[in-house]
């Protein structure tokens, strides 16, 4: 790991900030003293800012992308296809990704992603600038973009074991994402705006300087990296390099459990915001487009707050418990969406709607970056994306919900899976061993995790 002051840093404390003398008082009562210590690395600095970047146009594509389909098609079930045809690369993606992440800089990946995002919005820029664009287009394009995800948020995450130090390493996971997620205010906002007083073209022009922006920003990042090589004399397989991680995790057995939770969410929550709230805004409740932009920034404030908040926790004791009640809440946040009557109900579900979404990315990533082997980071974290695939499961079944029984009734539906699934886990022996017993992870063979289990009944 490189954690040397040779960066230009104070080289961390590898206490967490914790002296002889016990913790430190938190500020304001809440906020750990050492809850913004990643940001003395100067490459952390810079990865963050990079990441903020990105995010500005990220969310305006998230904002835009769909009203626009919207607007050139009128069809709920290609507003969810529109969402999954971004969300297939990662899934299909996931397992190769992995290798590359593992085996090259992670620089060069962080530009080759950014530019697959270059391409896809200059040329959306083009065709609306020309007014030829057409709903195809929009959604063939979402595929090339999503091909920046598949390898984006695995590489920036895999880079920060060697940015700071492992005491700072759940702080660092947990302010990355707030990188995204504030400026997930600042742009939903921006697109809100720009909907309001503009058209869609100012909008993917903006994007795609963004993204340049970004990659010349990963060029800036100076931190010595150790990419691991295939074993020594061996001549492994490509089926056995794609299929590493996934033999990881079924041999650790609690990855598994990490991997279904998250999916759960992912499926029945994370379509909500770009599927069912444009129709909600547009269509239920009669407002004007930008509206769909400002409740994207209200989820990005949920988001941050939450970001924020797990980064200031001395330590997580039962990730897996807190888990489970983030996809309570989300059930229970989409439950009250589907029944609101005025903005203001609106936006309180999604501020917590969002913010579950988000921090489970983070809970489930730190969970699998901090007990992955070294050479198995990026496909342990590629191990999420194929998770994250499973959003284009849930874009089409919300899409479809929404064709066949409206907005309303589609939200209430996947509300109530949620809980039913969290309720299903719960009665489950086994999960509930997991929820309640495992404390911290630590290597247990899948023969000791069944026998630890069935114990517990």
């Amino acid at each position: 790991m490189n954690s040397e002051p040779a960066n230009g840093e104070d080289g961390g404390q590898k206490d967490g900030g914790q002296g002889e003398s016990g913790p430190q008082p938190r500020r304001f009562g809440v906020l750990n003293p050492e809850t913004f210590a990643p940001f003395r690395y100067r490459d952390f600095r810079v990865l963050w800012l990079m990441v903020f970047v990105r995010s500005a146009a990220l969310w305006l594509e998230t904002v835009a992308r769909p009203v626009l389909i919207v607007e050139l098609t009128g069809s709920a079930f290609l507003l969810g296809a529109v969402l999954a045809a971004y969300m297939a690369p990662t899934l299909l993606l996931a397992p190769i990704a992995g290798i590359i992440i593992d085996r090259y800089p992670h620089r060069a990946v962080l530009v080759g992603a950014l530019m697959a995002n270059i391409i896809s919005s200059g040329i959306l820029f083009v065709l609306l600038l020309l007014d030829l664009a057409e709903g195809w287009q929009v959604i063939l394009l979402a595929v090339v973009s999503g091909c920046s995800t598949g390898f984006f948020h695995p590489a920036r995450r895999a880079m920060l074991p060697n940015m700071v130090e492992q005491s700072h390493l759940r702080a660092a996971m947990a302010l990355s994402q707030t990188g995204q997620t504030s400026m997930r205010i600042g742009g939903a906002l921006m697109a809100g705006l720009l909907l309001l007083f503009a058209d869609f073209t100012w909008i993917f022009g903006i994007m795609t300087v963004l993204n340049a922006s970004s990659a010349v920003m990963v060029l800036l990042i100076r931190t010595r990296e150790e990419p691991h090589d295939p074993e020594p004399g061996a001549a492994r397989s490509l089926w056995r390099q794609t299929t590493a991680g996934a033999r990881w995790a079924i041999e650790s057995r609690w990855p598994l459990a990490v991997i279904g939770i998250s999916a759960v969410l992912f499926i029945f929550l994370q379509p909500y915001e770009g599927v069912m709230v444009p129709l909600i805004v547009i269509e239920e409740l009669g407002q004007h487009r930008a509206w769909v932009g400002y409740l994207v920034a209200v989820g990005g404030v949920g988001a941050t707050l939450g970001s924020v908040l797990i980064a200031s926790m001395t330590e997580i004791r039962s990730p897996n418990t807190l888990m489970v009640g983030i996809i309570v809440i989300g059930g229970i946040a989409l439950t009250v969406l589907s029944h609101a009557p005025h903005l203001a109900l609106v936006a309180i579900c999604v501020f917590f709607a969002s913010a579950c979404v988000n921090n489970m990315v983070s809970v489930a990533n730190l969970a699998l970056l901090a007990h992955a082997p070294a050479n198995m980071r990026g496909q342990a974290l590629t191990l999420m994306n194929l998770v994250l695939g499973t959003i284009l499961i849930g874009a089409l079944l919300a899409g479809t919900l929404a064709d066949t029984l409206g907005a309303r009734l589609g939200l209430l539906t996947m509300g109530v899976c949620l809980l039913a699934c969290a309720l299903l886990a719960l009665s489950t022996p086994r999960v509930r061993w997991w929820l309640w017993r495992r404390q911290t992870y630590a290597a247990v063979s899948k023969e000791d995790w069944l026998r630890l289990s069935d114990d517990d009944r």
